[in-house]
């Protein structure tokens, strides 16, 4: 797939999903779902290991004072999430370095741009980058994007010395200080 074509596919991103800010059903006890550090589902204590189940959940996630939740129009089960329920596991970049696309572990692509914000977000000791991906559902940057993500914007134009900053769909984000 080209960059245009992925980038319209991004734009329609809304037709995938069911209206899951409309429905308010109650919370159904006893069930046990998690989405841990490494982006794995679980579902009482066991691993999900089909993808196509875990796009499905996806689809059905929503995020309610501070809470997530897998949702339907008659049933809401409460979902433990470790860090974020999408992890950004690549990206593509057109051939100006200016406009980025990242892709998560759940089939989902979405434009780094002002809908879709990074943000550097202290949990422990680590900085760990998170980008908004949907109705206030984000996202962390694995390791190995970040790193890609940091190299690209060393081959940007950097307004400022001390920090680094990354340039997309005329968004910047801040990736942090430099050190000497």
């Amino acid at each position: 797939m080209d960059f245009s074509d992925l980038l319209q596919s991004v734009n329609s991103i809304d037709e995938k999903y069911p209206p899951v800010h409309l429905w308010n059903p109650d919370l159904c006890e006893g069930v046990e779902m998690k989405i841990d550090r490494e982006g794995n589902w679980f579902y009482q204590g066991s691993i999900i290991g089909r993808d196509k189940l875990k796009i499905l959940f996806s689809r059905i996630l929503k995020f309610e004072d501070g809470n997530y939740y897998l949702v339907t129009p008659v049933e809401k089960v409460s979902v433990n999430v470790d860090l974020a329920p999408y992890m950004i596991v690549d990206y593509e970049i057109d051939s100006d370095f200016q406009n980025i696309i990242l892709k998560t572990n759940l089939d989902l692509s979405i434009p780094l741009d002002q809908d879709h914000k990074l943000e550097l977000k202290k949990i422990g000791d680590e900085l760990i980058p998170f980008v908004q991906v949907r109705n206030n559902i984000e996202g962390f940057i694995s390791r190995s994007v970040y790193y890609s993500l940091v190299e690209i914007a060393l081959q940007q134009e950097r307004p400022s010395e001390n920090k680094l900053s990354l340039k997309s769909f005329n968004c910047i984000f801040d990736l942090g200080e430099m050190n000497d």
